[in-house]
């Protein structure tokens, strides 16, 4: 369902079936506008594609407000995704947020085990899974966001040296390296791939699918989807969520939050800060291994 549409559904449903007053309707309309207005800047149209990570990044975007006034945007949030359950059957995970207990609303990860597994289930011989590979590759390797990706133009990417020029929210550009073998899936899907699916045609952006056309976020959020089923992952995943997993293994490798700010392409390092969970759970385990190492020496 658009979310255009699902938000109208929504406020009718309120308004005229619920009856709510009219200052309880205008107060949800204007969080759910900013919600809305959010989507779109991320290029999602249809409202079964938010997961609670887009959710989370959302609220955090909206530090300025008082915690109040944060805790009333997720709960008309909440409502709207309540309500696209019941009467659509519209399932999402977004339900189960809650702002008392940041621990619970961390984003989720995937380990390097589990990133291996989802690449390594494609099949190297078929074309278009080399393709939906690489397009799940490049998330994780680079942290763009999805729509990041699907905007690539062929001048934004230099595979002689190995880096991505990203625009990023506000036209904000950045520079993103990425590894060799990255690099080489890249120069072998242009040279070959693309140029087979574009029977001729022309196209400014770099990835195409069999069809010729540029790829859009639906397509990848369906292939990780696909691939959530096939593997039997009990863990919620999205696009957003290998972006998510970029920034927390820069963390886990002592990678300081400014450069994982600019990495991200975040504007302000308080969105970042959401993953410094990650920093915290290493302190915790450094100071547990000096207590075991003071033991040790006063029971020498």
């Amino acid at each position: 369902m658009q979310v255009v549409h699902a938000i109208e559904n929504y406020l009718y449903h309120i308004q005229v079936i619920e009856q709510k007053p009219l200052s309880t309707v205008k107060s949800y309309r204007n969080d759910l506008k900013k919600y809305q207005e959010y989507l779109k800047k991320l290029n999602i149209t249809k409202i079964e594609e938010v997961d609670s990570s887009i959710l989370l990044d959302f609220i955090t975007s909206q530090n300025h407000l008082a915690k109040s006034s944060q805790a009333h945007l997720l709960t008309s949030i909440k409502n709207l995704h309540n309500y696209l359950f019941i009467n659509h059957n519209i399932h999402n995970e977004i339900c189960n947020i809650s702002l008392k207990n940041n621990k619970k609303n961390l984003p989720s990860f995937l380990s390097f085990e589990e990133v291996e597994l989802i690449l390594n289930s494609f099949d190297e011989n078929e074309e278009k899974d080399l393709f939906e590979r690489l397009l799940i590759q490049l998330i994780f390797v680079s942290g763009a966001r999805v729509s990041e990706v699907c905007d690539l133009n062929i001048k934004q990417v230099n595979i002689t040296h190995k880096l991505l020029r990203i625009i990023g929210k506000g036209n904000k550009e950045r520079i993103v390296l990425i590894d060799n073998d990255t690099a080489e899936r890249l120069e072998y899907y242009y040279s070959n791939i693309r140029v087979k699916w574009l029977k001729g045609k022309d196209s400014n952006y770099f990835f195409v699918n069999n069809l010729g056309k540029k790829v859009n976020r639906q397509y990848i959020f369906k292939i990780i989807k696909r691939k959530q089923h096939e593997l039997g992952m009990k863990k919620e995943i999205s696009p957003h969520t290998f972006r998510h997993s970029f920034a927390t293994h820069l963390l886990e490798s002592d990678v300081d939050l400014r450069s994982v700010q600019e990495l991200l392409g975040h504007s302000d390092i308080s969105t970042t800060q959401i993953y410094t969970h990650i920093q915290s759970k290493k302190l915790k385990q450094a100071y547990s291994k000096l207590k075991r190492a003071n033991k040790e020496i006063e029971d020498e």
